[in-house]
């Protein structure tokens, strides 16, 4: 079963422009992440959202170790407000999900 997360940010005011930069260069580097199945940003006022896919929970921790430098970057302009994963989180991922603030984990039902 696939993990799906989805990961809401307020933007820092006057950040966006370089948020936009920071989310195209993420972009450019999980395009040659093999378990990576989906990853769109989305715009709104003040806030982004991403919707990520990943084939498994160890797709999702080879991305977090892929892009961590770029995610840092993203934590410094950007206040994560939610993080809901939703599937079968194994050890590995509990362990990278433990670190980060408003984690809700849906596991399936069955």
């Amino acid at each position: 079963m696939s993990i799906v997360v989805r990961a809401e940010f307020v933007v820092a005011d006057g950040r966006d422009g370089e948020l936009l930069e920071l989310v195209r260069a993420l972009q450019g580097r999980v395009a040659d992440e093999p378990g990576t199945l989906r990853y769109d940003w989305f715009q709104g006022p003040g806030y982004v959202v991403v919707l990520e896919e990943y084939a498994d929970s160890a797709a999702v921790v080879a991305h977090q170790e892929h892009v961590g430098d770029l995610l840092a970057e993203v934590f410094a302009l950007a206040e994560l407000t939610g993080l809901q994963v939703h599937g079968d989180v194994d050890a590995a991922l509990r362990e990278v999900l433990d670190g980060m603030p408003v984690v809700q984990v849906f596991p399936p039902l069955g």
